[in-house]
């Protein structure tokens, strides 16, 4: 969670016992975070597949697929980082400061990738926005080409995240008289404050809030035209009956498709704004920073907003197995066990 911290975890702890904390660190990154994570990299890893199974013609099946690419990414680099956290690193002699190492090679990695999701959910959202609000227009609007573009677009411009972390720091040794060796830790430029202090503003508050705009602002619409046309069905249901669809409304495949994507909206709101918030107040108030008064406090919430965003990269196989009729049949195909299950379960 540092930018600037040279030091091993754990640091000074003043406010929660030490004992305690590494119970949750330990439970909620370790043990549960570690299983969720693993979990749903395999689940991931069928999406990517099911989704390519059905075709990639679909603008949606390529946008939920590069949101299952993303998010695949970070639980993988999640899964790793957890490892930092565990007790057994302090009877190993590392070659290298682990916290420091492990949040260059995969915390920084982690951000981009959740950050991607966030991004490509939105993305999501606003395609089926589009889609209620003009059913008659937007498969004209957004294509297969354009999902594409901008979903590479997303992971390619979202890589300006990695560039100031990377660029302020650089891996070196230094030698430790009291153990009379040398580890390979990251130090950092003389201007490293300032920048990491405008990308922070920038990666930590400003991206994660305008992704949580642009879904609340989608869902809303969304609910809102989904009641309105539902009361339109209604005050007309006792007139004559239409043939076809009404100009007003959707098909049964966008409507499904409508409310699967707000759900995943939902999720990923719930499950990312506890992170979001103790960011916020991270760089509002100094004394929660690494090596702070309060940085134990940090810490301790850090390990159950972590756990939730691997759940958020992890749920989305049931939300479209439950959701999404084709999905389902994929799966049933693959894995037969389903059926035999619906049956007791029904």
């Amino acid at each position: 969670m540092s930018n600037s911290s040279n030091e091993e975890y754990p640091v000074a702890m003043a406010h929660i016992n030490p004992t305690l904390l590494e119970f949750f660190m330990t439970l909620n990154l370790v043990v549960l975070a570690e299983m969720i994570g693993y979990g749903g990299i395999v689940a991931n890893i069928i999406n990517i597949l099911n989704f390519k199974k059905q075709g990639l013609q679909d603008s949606v099946n390529v946008t939920l697929t590069a949101l299952a690419v993303s998010d695949f990414g970070a639980l993988f680099c999640q899964s790793l980082i957890n490892l930092l956290f565990s007790p057994f690193w302090k009877n190993v002699e590392l070659p290298f400061y682990s916290s420091s190492i492990f949040a260059m090679l995969f915390f920084y990695p982690h951000g981009y990738f959740i950050r991607v999701s966030g991004f490509i959910t939105a993305f999501a959202a606003f395609e089926r926005c589009l889609c209620v609000v003009f059913p008659l227009k937007v498969k004209s609007i957004i294509t297969k080409d354009v999902a594409v573009a901008v979903n590479v677009l997303i992971f390619i411009i979202l890589l300006l995240y990695l560039f100031p972390e990377y660029y302020v720091s650089y891996p070196d040794w230094i030698y430790i008289p009291a153990f009379n060796r040398s580890v390979l830790t990251i130090f950092y430029r003389d201007n490293a404050e300032y920048i990491l202090t405008v990308t922070n503003i920038v990666n930590d508050l400003f991206v994660p809030y305008i992704t949580f705009f642009v879904l609340i602002i989608c869902t809303v619409v969304i609910v809102y035209k989904l009641k309105a046309k539902a009361k339109w069905r209604r005050s007309i249901s006792g007139g004559v009956k239409s043939s076809g669809l009404s100009k007003v409304e959707l098909s049964s495949k966008d409507k499904k498709a409508v409310v699967m994507l707000t759900v995943v909206s939902v999720i990923f709101i719930i499950c990312l704004t506890p992170q979001c918030v103790l960011m916020t107040v991270i760089g509002v108030k100094q004394e929660l920073k690494v090596e702070g008064p309060l940085w134990d406090i940090s810490l301790l919430i850090y390990s159950f907003t972590s756990l939730l965003e691997t759940v958020n990269c992890s749920v989305t196989i049931i939300v479209y197995y439950n959701m999404s009729t084709k999905y389902r049949e994929m799966i049933q195909a693959w894995f037969p066990i389903c059926l035999t299950l619906k049956k007791y379960l029904v």
